[in-house]
């Protein structure tokens, strides 16, 4: 019988073919159970996932890999009381239901559950740790589907956002990916009704204050609301749905700049952020300089902002990336500058035309002689190298004042403005001085 078949025949028996556990279906069956003798709310729920078991399945292959699922899932079973459940999902994925009591004890025996794993006449101990997701099961509720839905909702916090072993959900988490879900609902139809705008922050010459620059930046607006750009950016990142999003803007910028043109008001610089995940369309460069050139307008009015990143293959796209948009002529910034593990190697193998010092470096009530040494020397490098240098985020005349001193005139931050619906922008073109504060 092929394995398949075989699933499928375990699975309307609603136990795990490989580890003889319920699945999906039979623990919810044991939930419905509990919810309808009323014991429910004395149980947590986790969902976990076993760290790095692909490693294991690649260096023992896929035999072995079954072997340990079911001796990792013996042991967790002999933890469990008579009246404690434990499901398995399929793969490295298992849920479980646990007395509040004792889920302590359930999270430090997940922490890391020890195998002997025999092959090739050699014996090897392995600590297979989990990743969770928990939900204390306090409130009533019908749908017997949330004791997974919102423990696998932790789950992936704990994964992908906080980076922790364990994370109890909280209806925040619960109430955000309703809307992200709803985000991605309605994204489609907000770009064909044109929901999205774009507006600018100006950049500013400190030393003159004079208008230099803009950057575009997207807003929704839906139902006469503004919707937060982080509720929408994330899930299109995720899904990567982004990319539409970037291109559209740049569209709006390339038709905005075209406009002013042609009503006789010299335009400024605008830089465009796309975002990383955008690596993944191989034609990206092509389209950007498709765009732009059908548009009719100079490249020396277009920027591409790209943030660093420190993932080694993606600092290879990345490059590549720059290299050929600078190869078409079209001018690049390497944004949030600093924030995180910056490398000097962005600074020596990315072609690129501006450097934005990330805020952190200014976000403090006191500047240090550190602070001072460092960003210094970070902007003599770029400016060395022949770079422009904007500092974002600036907001005080003391942040203003430290800028200047180690070298860095060009700002972008509410002390000048803060971004601005295009017809406001359009007057500040008119008029690019700004009175001396």
């Amino acid at each position: 019988m092929k394995e398949d078949e075989r699933g499928k025949m375990f699975e309307d028996r609603k136990i795990h073919y490989l580890t003889g556990l319920p699945n999906a279906g039979g623990y919810l069956d044991e939930i419905i159970r509990k919810m309808k003798d009323g014991t429910i709310q004395n149980y947590t729920a986790f969902y976990f996932n076993l760290k790095g078991f692909g490693n294991i399945n690649q260096r023992y292959g896929m035999e072995k890999g079954d072997m340990i699922i079911v001796r990792l899932s013996e042991k967790v079973k002999d933890f469990l009381e008579d009246d404690e459940v434990l499901g398995h999902l399929g793969g490295d994925n298992f849920v479980a239901l646990v007395k509040k009591e004792r889920k302590e004890k359930f999270c430090r025996l997940l922490n890391g559950i020890e195998i002997i794993l025999e092959t090739e006449g050699h014996s090897y101990k392995l600590r297979i740790p989990s990743t969770i997701g928990l939900w204390d099961i306090n409130d009533e509720f019908t749908d017997p589907g949330e004791t997974i839905g919102r423990t696998s909702i932790a789950l992936q916090y704990a994964k992908h956002i906080q980076h922790v072993p364990v994370v109890s959900v909280t209806d925040a988490m619960v109430e955000r990916v309703a809307v992200q879900k709803s985000v991605l609902q309605r994204y489609q139809s907000a770009l064909s009704n044109h929901e999205f705008l774009v507006y600018y922050q100006p950049k500013v010459d400190s030393r003159n204050n004079m208008l230099v620059g803009a950057e575009g930046l997207v807003r929704w607006k839906h139902k006469g609301e503004m919707v937060s750009p982080g509720i929408f950016i994330p899930p299109l990142e995720t899904n990567g749905e982004i990319v539409l999003l970037d291109y559209y803007v740049l569209r709006r910028a390339c038709t905005d700049i075209k406009r002013w043109i042609d009503e006789g008001i010299e335009p400024v610089t605008i830089s465009v952020n796309f975002s990383r995940k955008d690596l993944m369309d191989p034609d990206l460069a092509e389209n950007i300089d498709r765009i732009i050139t059908n548009s009719g307008i100079d490249k020396k009015f277009i920027e591409i902002e790209v943030t660093e990143t420190v993932d080694e293959q993606e600092h290879g796209e990345l490059a590549r990336f720059i290299s050929d948009l600078d190869s078409r002529g079209i001018m690049t910034a390497i944004d949030d500058f600093g924030a995180g593990y910056s490398s000097l190697a962005t600074l020596r193998e990315f072609q690129v035309h501006t450097l934005k010092i990330d805020r952190s470096f200014i976000n403090t009530e006191e500047f240090s002689w550190k602070d001072e040494i460092i960003l210094r020397d970070i902007i003599h490098i770029a400016t060395s190298l022949g770079m422009d240098i904007i500092t974002e985020g600036v907001e005080r005349q003391d942040q203003i004042d430290f800028i200047n001193k180690v070298g860095c005139f060009v700002i972008q931050g509410f002390f000048y403005d803060r971004p601005l619906p295009v017809e406001e922008f359009e007057d500040r073109l008119r008029n690019k001085k700004y009175e001396k504060k």
